[in-house]
């Protein structure tokens, strides 16, 4: 059968070999994945069909054991009425009917036997399916990993990336300049501040340093009252 060719070559080829003598291992696997569909759907089609003749047979077998029941009954009915002439031909029917089911015995056994190698196929063909759909993710995430790194590296490796980072760090020391600026008014702000600080301060202990000494004057003039006195 060319079905069974076909499948059988597809068994036979390996996938990874395939894929790794391949110039282009995508559309190759596109291609053998699109092969491998079609066969799995041929036999298990196939398979379905043979298994609807097993059927009809089995029903061929089943009416043929009947007959051949049948005309066992007739020639020993016959027998026992001592028609030995119809005995022979009943069994003559029968002997037909046995040979007829010899052969169906052995069509039924080429479809058993196609039909346990196209069930082992189509596991093979499962299993190489799955394979290649595993080969075909690990190739996309790959080829889908080095565009991106490509494509970073060619960006952070531009001439505009670096004339943008030069920007950016003449930005900043602009600013810098400025926060500095701004830090040496503080600084002056601040030492005037400190000075008037300074100064209130200066003039509260002044103020309490007379406040002391009225008081040292006014308990000194108390004392030599009563002194006098």
């Amino acid at each position: 059968m060319a079905l069974i060719n076909r499948i059988e070559d597809l068994i036979k080829s390996e996938v990874n070999a395939f894929l790794d003598k391949a110039e282009d291992p995508q559309k190759l696997a596109a291609q053998l994945l699109i092969d491998l569909n079609d066969a799995l759907s041929e036999c298990r089609s196939t398979a379905a069909a043979i298994i609807c003749e097993q059927k009809a047979l089995e029903r061929r077998q089943a009416n043929q054991q009947k007959q051949i029941d049948m005309w066992q009954q007739k020639a020993e009915h016959a027998l026992s009425k001592n028609r030995e002439d119809l005995a022979k031909a009943a069994l003559k029917e029968k002997q037909q009917l046995v040979d007829a089911g010899l052969a169906l015995e052995q069509q039924k056994q080429s479809l058993d036997e196609t039909l346990t190698k196209l069930k082992g196929d189509a596991d093979t063909l499962a299993s190489k399916i799955h394979t290649l759909k595993a080969k075909q993710q690990q190739f996309e995430r790959a080829h889908r990993t080095v565009n991106a790194q490509l494509k970073s590296r060619s960006v952070l490796h531009s001439q505009e990336v670096e004339n943008v980072l030069a920007r950016f760090g003449h930005l900043e020391h602009k600013v810098e300049r400025i926060e500095a600026q701004v830090e040496s008014y503080e600084l002056g702000q601040s030492s005037t501040a400190q000075q008037f600080e300074q100064f209130e301060r200066d003039e509260k202990i002044e103020a309490e340093l007379a406040s002391l000494k009225q008081q040292m004057q006014q308990k000194s003039a108390q004392v030599s009252a009563q002194v006098s006195a």
